[in-house]
């Protein structure tokens, strides 16, 4: 069952990919959300005219952009495909009964994006939305039923290094498998910086990275895209969500230990 908040998210950005509502005309200040309330509807202004569509992470989306892809699938000219290290049927349960048919039906590449065996210039748009920042961090579980993620019970227990080169490694990816003048959306938390500890609903530990202006200019600054839009976002005390001017508006911002980011950023990727 979608959450109620989940639903409003998932509402505002139907209208955006219909045309009946832009990113801009929507009120961000509305206490009580995560940066979903951001990402989504501003996903869905540059999903609109993409046929041919690659999903990272899609098996455990959150369910306001999972909604989103879904919709835009049903369209009887668009192609949606997914990668994820989790397959879908595994975490099923966790799908609206009135979706889970269509979900399954989506074709999915299982394993880690750097180097999965994808097709080459083939897709016009990819969308990472919260998920770069798990790479490198997170793993599938094989042998837990109650987890699909291979996390840890203690915060000690939980490694603090992730390689170097995962935004460059992703984001070649990325270039391989999109088409010349394709696109590429990403969201991801943005404050203090480095990797920081999360403990998940089954109160399992992991970490994930937080971007700051370094890591933000490895993605921004990857040899053969253009930038088309950078946006950077804040909670404020209120709780509610504002635009800021860039990433040093969030150096005060931190995760760690959080349901979810108190900085947010997004970013629209072009291939030259």
């Amino acid at each position: 069952m979608i959450k109620k908040n989940q639903q409003f998210i998932l509402d505002r950005a139907l209208a955006v990919l219909a045309g009946n509502a832009k990113f801009d005309q929507l009120a961000l200040d509305i206490p009580g959300h995560s940066e979903r309330l951001i990402e989504v509807p501003w996903a869905a202004q540059h999903m609109i005219g993409a046929k041919n569509i690659l999903d990272i992470g899609f098996a455990m989306s959150s369910l306001d952009w999972l909604g989103l892809l879904l919709a835009k699938s049903e369209h009887e000219d668009v192609s949606l495909t997914a990668a994820d290290i989790v397959h879908p049927e595994r975490v099923q349960g966790r799908y609206p009964q009135n979706w889970r048919q269509q979900v399954l039906s989506v074709p999915i590449t299982i394993g880690d994006i750097r180097i999965c065996e994808l097709p080459q210039n083939h897709f016009d748009l990819v969308t990472c939305i919260s998920t770069i920042e798990h790479i490198g961090f997170d793993e599938a579980s094989t042998d837990d039923p109650s987890s699909a993620f291979n996390r840890s019970k203690t915060a000690e227990g939980v490694a603090a290094i992730r390689s170097p080169t995962v935004n460059k490694d992703v984001l070649g990816a990325f270039r391989q498998t999109l088409r010349t003048g394709g696109q590429v959306i990403i969201s991801v938390p943005m404050g203090r910086g480095g990797p920081v500890l999360l403990k998940d609903s089954l109160g399992l530990y992991t970490r994930q990275w937080e971007y700051e202006p370094t890591s933000w200019a490895e993605l921004t600054g990857q040899a053969g895209f253009e930038v088309r839009e950078q946006r950077f976002f804040t909670l404020g005390a209120d709780d509610c969500w504002s635009e800021v001017s860039g990433p040093e508006q969030l150096h005060h911002q931190s995760s760690e230990l959080k349901p979810h980011a108190s900085g947010c950023a997004v970013l629209l990727l072009k291939k030259l």
